[in-house]
């Protein structure tokens, strides 16, 4: 017996054996020829559906680019809100702005010109320098992703700056 019949007491439909179990099964090439159709059948929907979907996307996926000087809107989660200072509701609005572009960081990374009350935002938060016996180490503190301020940690500055050097502005 196998595993499989042993676990769920009935056989397995395999590609080899695609009728229900207690039919009458075939014997010799037409189990082959069989198998082949089906294979080739479903092997047909599925492209027909990957292509379907391909073609629904290229129709309305464009990818956006902004330049300096373009004014954007600024998308906040119901869920994170923008710290503690802003509490995001349902009906509260999903966009803030529009903002003014300063400098474009990354490929999809831009520095925008935001109000005051908008300033603690970003991931780094803070920044310090521990001072050692014989040098300096430069810190930034790291508001990671699903983490409240509370658990914000201090990393040094140069590992940020090699993992993550869109952040900075150089």
């Amino acid at each position: 017996m196998a595993p499989y019949e042993a676990l769920y007491g009935r056989k397995c439909r395999s590609p080899l054996c695609w009728t229900e179990v207690g039919e009458r099964s075939i014997l010799g090439p037409d189990v082959i020829q069989e198998t082949y159709e089906q294979v080739k059948k479903i092997r047909e929907n599925m492209q027909r559906a990957q292509a379907r979907q391909k073609n629904y996307y290229d129709k309305r996926h464009k990818p956006l680019s902004f330049e300096v000087g373009d004014h954007v809107f600024l998308r906040i989660t119901p869920t994170s809100g923008l710290g503690r200072r802003m509490r995001v509701k349902k009906l509260s609005p999903r966009y803030l702005g529009p903002y003014l572009i300063l400098d474009r960081i990354g490929e999809s990374a831009y520095r925008l010109a935001l109000p005051p009350n908008l300033s603690g935002i970003h991931d780094i938060m803070e920044r310090s320098v521990k001072q050692l016996r014989s040098k300096e180490v430069p810190l930034v503190k790291v508001l990671w992703n699903n983490k409240s301020a509370a658990e914000a940690t201090w990393e040094r500055e140069d590992e940020i700056r090699k993992r993550y050097p869109e952040l900075f502005n150089e």
